[in-house]
């Protein structure tokens, strides 16, 4: 069925009005902290919901976090999309797709991006900021498994971000022009997210935010930015944890 302006608008207002207001949700509920010492913050609403704990609340609020980014990112929009504007969630840049060309990308990508980590993990302000909590360096076992749960937060990021929004906003016979606008939107949205964050992850926000939604618009799919993403977090944990000499010593 032929796009009309009118679901069009419809679409797009619904769109950026739900990805501002979800965002600033989202920064109240799970990206509010206070008490930012070094290695150590406390997320506000976490705590208040479940008291003060045991050293392992700071390892337990990431997990709260990075749950509230699935409901919020992934799991609202969806049902916003299927169920009020009646559209294919999958459609948004979702569908798994094969690109000899996307994939020899990465390829080159992987090497650079962990080359960047490396140099970066040496900045004491991303130190004071990565791993989120330092006590995944308690053991190679709870190293992994909070990889495995922090790879939720990167999907929902992706999905909400470089998939909602991007391919939310973006007409059937999108041109250039409007495609540049899109991703300029997107990077001015993750920009502010990052609001709080480290001056270098601001900066790199903003750097990376035109590069992953090219990549997503010029094949038509989130995954290949996504795992980027991912695997430059999951290194740049590794490296720091290396220079604070807090790197696991047992498996379990």
């Amino acid at each position: 069925m032929q796009q009309t302006h009118t679901s069009l608008q419809k679409r797009r207002t619904v769109v950026l009005f739900s990805a501002v207001l979800i965002t600033a949700v989202y920064w109240l509920v799970a990206l509010w902290y206070t008490n930012k010492g070094a290695y150590s913050k406390d997320l506000v609403v976490f705590h208040l919901l479940f008291g003060n704990g045991d050293k392992w609340f700071d390892l337990w609020q990431y997990v709260y976090q990075f749950v509230v980014t699935a409901l919020l990112f992934w799991l609202v929009p969806y049902l916003i999309t299927r169920f009020y504007l009646k559209e294919d969630f999958s459609k948004l840049g979702l569908r798994l797709t094969y690109n000899k060309q996307a994939l020899m990308i990465c390829a080159v990508a992987y090497p650079v991006v962990i080359a960047s980590t490396y140099f970066s993990s040496q900045d004491p302000l991303i130190q004071s900021e990565y791993p989120l909590s330092k006590l995944i360096g308690t053991s190679w076992m709870i190293f992994i498994v909070y990889q495995l749960v922090y790879l939720f937060y990167f999907l929902a990021y992706e999905i909400f971000f470089r998939g909602f929004l991007q391919f939310g906003l973006k007409s059937e016979h999108a041109g250039t022009k409007e495609l540049i606008i899109i991703i300029l939107i997107q990077t001015v949205l993750t920009t502010l997210f990052h609001i709080g964050k480290p001056t270098p992850e601001i900066t790199a926000a903003a750097a990376f935010g035109p590069v992953f939604g090219y990549v997503a618009f010029r094949y038509n799919s989130i995954w290949y930015g996504m795992v980027i993403h991912f695997v430059m977090n999951v290194f740049l944990d590794l490296f720091v944890l290396n220079w604070l000499h807090l790197l696991p010593q047992n498996i379990f």
